[in-house]
């Protein structure tokens, strides 16, 4: 049984890529990108996934939506297994799955006017008559703020802000229940990424979406999320309400990464302690026995080493978290 509270439910998702080698190009090796995650993604909610590049963010957002296989586990959208079923019944469902990419350059094909970028999911679903579909990407181009006068213009003639609105407007084409924003104000300018933050957030009450929200910037992800799950070599390390994260981190990852984002306060930023991590993040092909994060925490002792720490409710605080030894 599934959460009926969940529009999205994964369990034991891993995503598995395979290192070929040797005469007979075998595999040799796998890299882990994504190693067992269990995530709940409520009805209406804005998830914010956040961790180092590398640690299977974007990997994770992709496998959501199918783009890419995962290697095991479920991946549950309104109650079904998205795993068990055929690429066309995955297909039909993927309307309803949609995602803003990180890069508003290279995310529209220069080809087509911004018209066509936008009409194209409508035509692939069969939305309606060339007439219907037109008046369809008129009012998504009012609706992320743009003239619809634009539509015979191309991609090319835009700035980015503009480019990333018109990424929006496609991936509502087909209203869609579900986005995987993945990173998608980090191309921006700082004075842009505010206006993509705040659009997406007037339209998630608008058409009832929830969100995945990719990123690396604290900031943003504190901004729009109404929990957090932070990410380390393709582990779920602590996942709370945003407030609880931000407030009262438990995981030494947590902290540490806390510690190291801008803080807007000049005296507090002065007086406050910054966590330097030693050492390199583990190679996914080969991580750590025991807890991931261990080879760098400075809390690590023996069993850190040799056991996985369960992700659950601690009684320092009111998140879940994968540590043997959670809080400051």
């Amino acid at each position: 049984m599934t959460d009926s509270n969940a529009l999205l439910e994964l369990r034991g998702v891993k995503v598995h890529f395979p290192i070929r080698g040797g005469l007979m190009n075998r595999t040799v090796a796998s890299v882990k990108a994504v190693d067992g995650v269990d995530l709940k993604i409520m009805r209406g909610e804005t998830l914010g996934l956040v961790g180092e590049s590398g640690c299977g963010k974007s990997t994770l957002g992709r496998a959501i939506l199918q783009l890419i296989k995962p290697t095991a586990g479920s991946v549950f959208f309104e109650g079904e297994d998205l795993m068990t079923m055929s690429d066309e019944e995955v297909r039909k469902r993927r309307a309803n799955m949609q995602m803003i990419f990180q890069d508003p350059f290279s995310s529209l094909d220069p080809r087509f006017t911004v018209g066509r970028v936008i009409g194209e999911p409508l035509e692939n679903y069969e939305y309606g008559s060339p007439k219907e579909v037109d008046e369809r990407v008129r009012y998504l181009l009012r609706t992320v703020g743009m003239s619809p006068n634009v539509l015979n213009r191309y991609a090319h003639e835009f700035s980015g802000g503009q480019r990333q609105r018109i990424g929006v407007a496609r991936a509502l084409a087909l209203n869609p229940k579900f986005i995987v924003a993945d990173e998608p104000t980090s191309a921006l300018d700082v004075s842009i990424q505010a206006q993509v933050l705040n659009l997406m957030g007037e339209l998630q009450k608008e058409f009832n979406l929830t969100y995945l929200f990719v990123a690396h910037n604290l900031s943003a992800i504190k901004h729009v999320s109404t929990r957090v799950a932070v990410m380390y070599l393709g582990h779920i390390a602590e996942l709370g309400k945003a407030e609880d994260i931000y407030g009262n981190p438990q995981h030494p990852y947590t902290i540490a990464l806390l510690s190291a984002s801008p803080f807007p306060d000049p005296q507090m930023e002065q007086t406050r302690k910054r966590i330097i991590l030693t050492g390199d993040v583990p190679s996914p092909v080969n991580p750590p026995s025991g807890c991931p994060f261990h080879p760098r925490c400075w809390k690590a002792q023996a069993i850190c080493r040799e056991v996985y720490p369960t992700l659950e409710k601690k009684s320092s605080g009111a998140q879940e978290v994968a540590c043997h030894f959670p809080g400051a």
